[in-house]
C-alpha cells in the first residue's frame, strides 16, 4: 500500500463513484454522487470540492484516451487531470489493464470483480449489485466499486 493519501474517481453516466484511502490503505470515505440533469460542470464542481476536503496526493482515474467513455465523460476526465496535473500524482488505467489485473485472482467480468472488492472490503456487501442481464442498465453503486478496483488496480501494478 502507498504511504499517501489516495482519491479514486468514476465518472459514469450518472454523475460519479469515488472512494478515499488513508495512507493506511483504510476507506475514509466512497459514494456515488448523482446529478441531475447530468452536466460537466457540476460534477466537476462537485469533484473539486472532494479533492479540496481530503487533500489527497494521489488521483486516480480511468484512463480516457484508451476508452469507449462517451465523449463528456472523455472530457470530463481530461478536465480533472488539467486542473489537478501541478498539485496531485495522477495515475490513469485503461479499463483492460484493470481487468487484466483482476483476471489474475479469477474474476473475469464486473460482476465478479464486485464480488472480489466485497472479499477484501466486507462492508460492501450490501451494495453488491446482482448480476446484470445484457438489457438492464447498470447498478446504481456500480461506479463505487469501479473507483476501487482503479485503487486495486494501482496497488497492484506499484508494488
Amino acid at each position: 500500500m502507498n504511504n499517501e493519501r489516495m482519491l479514486s474517481i468514476y465518472p459514469n453516466t450518472l454523475g460519479f463513484g469515488f472512494v478515499v484511502f488513508n495512507d493506511l490503505g483504510e476507506i475514509l470515505d466512497y459514494g456515488m454522487v448523482s446529478i441531475r440533469p447530468i452536466n460537466n460542470d457540476k460534477c466537476f464542481g462537485r469533484i473539486q470540492r472532494i479533492i479540496s476536503y481530503y487533500q489527497p496526493q494521489l488521483l486516480i482515474l480511468e484512463d480516457y484516451l484508451k476508452s469507449n467513455k462517451s465523449t463528456r465523460v472523455q472530457k470530463l476526465i481530461e478536465r480533472i487531470c488539467e486542473a489537478n496535473e501541478n498539485s496531485l500524482k495522477i495515475f490513469l488505467y485503461p479499463r483492460e489493464q484493470v481487468r487484466d489485473v483482476l483476471a489474475i485472482f479469477g474474476a473475469k467480468n464486473k460482476y465478479e470483480i464486485s464480488k472480489k472488492v466485497c472479499e477484501a472490503y466486507p462492508q460492501f456487501n450490501s451494495k453488491l449489485p446482482e448480476k446484470r442481464k445484457v438489457w438492464e442498465p447498470e447498478n446504481y453503486y456500480q461506479g463505487i466499486f469501479d473507483a476501487i478496483t482503479l485503487v486495486l488496480t494501482h496497488n497492484y501494478l506499484k508494488d
